[in-house]
């Protein structure tokens, strides 16, 4: 299985340098096409004309890099422009089967968890998005950055509730095998927050279904070239435990769907679970729409 076109905005003058051995990792996995876009923010440049010829050359060179992993259609564009709505009519126009960004932008201060562009292509974005965790080295230095982790795809968790929309990230995990993970741990929490009122018998009900559903799961996944899948189903509250088992078992990335533990009260197609680990997991995070 391949991706058949992702999406990759970029920082040329912050944490591409770092993103890009992960782009590199991505498209070895199998991918048809990547769009690599850069939005030169016209509010810090005015649109110098100058700089733009000089990320175009940028771009190409890091073109060269993708090519020797195998991709033959790679396309670079430039933009000037407010970064995120431009990342956002570029989906639009292109519609990628993924949009890859890092986590931070331009300002790397430790009380940024994501970069404000990513924030905002993550609460806007109708497309899957994989967030680049990346770390700071040196406080104030936008190139001063480096990968969470050396590979995106070595430990997998899938966080799941068996919904329609927490499905709809299987195929990822199928692509994703392509990559060899030596580890997928499939997980389920019975969220406290919504069985409350549940009798203690329906919480053994529950429990009994969602252990079948998650054996079942395993055994879709057998077949593919993952070394280890197992199984988790805890009880408590969802980001508590998730966080908990992210501790223990220290994954690389986490796949989950943008609308695990979504609220009435919100106001966009993101959840309160899936917003929590986009912002705060310690690794990189596939958000599945």
């Amino acid at each position: 299985m391949k991706l058949e076109k992702i999406l990759v905005p970029i920082e040329i003058h912050g944490s591409a340098k770092a993103m890009l051995p992960a782009v590199e990792e991505i498209a070895r996995t199998g991918v048809d096409d990547i769009t690599l876009l850069y939005v030169m923010n016209i509010r810090d440049t005015g649109g110098d004309p100058g700089l733009l010829e000089y990320d175009k050359e940028v771009m190409n060179t890091w073109k060269g890099r993708l090519f020797a992993c195998g991709i033959q259609d790679i396309k670079t564009d430039v933009k000037s422009g407010i970064p995120g709505i431009e990342i956002l009519e570029v989906a639009e126009d292109e519609n990628p089967s993924l949009i890859v960004m890092g986590s931070h932008g331009r300002s790397l201060i430790p009380r940024m968890l994501l970069g404000s562009q990513t924030d905002y292509v993550l609460s806007q974005a109708t497309h899957p998005l994989l967030i680049l965790r990346l770390s700071i080295l040196k406080e104030g230095d936008p190139t001063a950055c480096t990968l969470s982790t050396k590979t995106v795809f070595q430990k997998i968790l899938f966080l799941t509730d068996f919904s329609e929309d927490a499905e709809k990230c299987i195929p990822f995990i199928e692509w994703m095998s392509a990559a060899k993970p030596e580890f997928l741990i499939i997980m389920h929490v019975q969220d406290t927050r919504r069985i409350w009122s549940a009798t203690k018998e329906e919480i053994i009900a529950f429990n009994e279904k969602d252990a079948v559903r998650l054996a079942e799961l395993k055994e879709h996944f057998r077949n593919l070239a993952i070394t280890q899948t197992i199984t988790e189903m805890v009880t408590g509250n969802a980001i508590d435990e998730i966080f908990s088992v992210a501790e223990s078992f220290r994954p690389t990335l986490i796949v989950m769907s943008a609308t695990t533990g979504r609220t009435e009260t919100r106001k966009t197609n993101l959840g309160g679970v899936a917003e929590a680990v986009a912002h705060h997991a310690g690794c990189h995070a596939l958000i599945v729409r």
